[in-house]
């Protein structure tokens, strides 16, 4: 299984290209955008088609920019946290980790991304198109060609998006699960698991948000409902996911130290009934008993949480700021 895990071609594309993902999606988007509207006017693309029409082409031009790079990032991403992670260890368990981090069964993301638009794609379609057949390419105008070419990208690389990025956190999960020899007065070597929980977080309220575009079109709003519901809870699986392994390290660890700490108190109190100075200090030890107890299970501390919280805002803004700009483009046409 794991012989047959290659890494996916979009990956390797990005890689290939100069810059990093986020200048590969900007330069994508504009391209895309760019060649919309060059065949627009050559080919009065117009005609036949309305406000609507071209507001959900660009939008969707943009979702297939974001979704691409989105897919790229997070596979580059928990790369880079895995082998971060593995750096320094020697055993062959860490490094296969990291040799293997970023690569998938090529059979499993083209389930992913042909589910996605079979299940997805075709649907919202269909739910969004009742008074006519969507499927009838014979009445489609030029922003609807897009639309259907469009649809079937994005919602492609949406699928194979979210199966990485919980794929990619459950290994990290599984590598950080048993852990010997924790030290939990020095958590910061497994910050990279709370960054990388934040950019899954991050890329995922990105996609609501950009396709909280689509809410100035009514049509869209139970779509989108049932999106925002969807990808907020991805969004809690991608932080929380990450940190699930070394939770349950620390909580033993803890637990195993805790138990030392207490067999010591025992052998000191002991040791103080038959009046022999062996040098150790019950104070001391329930101080540091005390210390033990404070850490906490996850890695993260409450900053992390309000980072999370202030996320959830950005595809609100999202909308307001479509919102606002379609009134401005009203008033400015009328």
């Amino acid at each position: 299984m794991t012989r047959s895990q290659t890494t996916p071609w979009t990956l390797r594309a990005y890689e290939a290209l100069p810059g990093n993902p986020v200048q590969i999606g900007l330069a994508l988007g504009f391209s895309l955008l760019l060649l919309f509207f060059l065949g627009r006017a050559l080919f009065d693309g117009a005609a036949n088609s309305t406000s609507g029409d071209l507001r959900i082409a660009i939008t969707q031009i943009l979702m297939t920019a974001y979704s691409a790079s989105a897919y790229a990032y997070v596979l580059m991403s928990a790369r880079a946290t895995t082998v971060e992670l593995a750096t320094g260890q020697r055993s062959l368990h860490w490094q296969t980790a990291a040799e293997q981090a970023g690569k998938h069964n090529a059979w499993i993301l083209f389930i992913a991304g042909a589910a996605s638009y079979l299940v997805v794609g075709v649907a919202v379609t269909n739910a969004t198109t009742p008074d006519v057949n969507p499927w009838d390419w014979h009445g489609w105008n030029y922003d609807v060609l897009w639309h259907r070419a469009t649809t079937v990208l994005f919602v492609w690389w949406i699928g194979c998006f979210c199966y990485v990025t919980v794929a990619e956190s459950a290994r990290l999960s599984r590598l950080t699960r048993n852990i010997e020899n924790l030290d939990l007065l020095d958590l910061e070597t497994y910050q990279p698991l709370t960054r990388q929980g934040l950019t899954n977080a991050l890329l995922v309220i990105g996609t609501v948000s950009v396709l909280s575009l689509l809410a100035v079109e009514s049509r869209y709003w139970t779509v989108l409902i049932g999106f925002w519901i969807s990808f907020i809870f991805l969004a809690w699986v991608g932080l929380m996911l990450p940190l699930w392994g070394i939770r349950r390290s620390i909580r033993v660890a803890r637990d195993r130290e805790i138990e030392w700490v207490d067999r010591q108190v025992r052998d000191s109190r002991d040791a103080l009934k038959r009046d022999s100075n062996d040098g150790r200090s019950i104070a001391e030890l329930l101080a540091y008993r005390t210390v033990i107890e404070t850490v906490g299970n996850w890695p993260f501390d409450r900053l992390t949480l309000m980072r999370f919280a202030v996320l959830l805002l950005i595809p609100l803004g999202s909308w307001l700021g479509a919102a606002l700009v379609e009134r401005g483009l009203d008033l400015v046409l009328s």
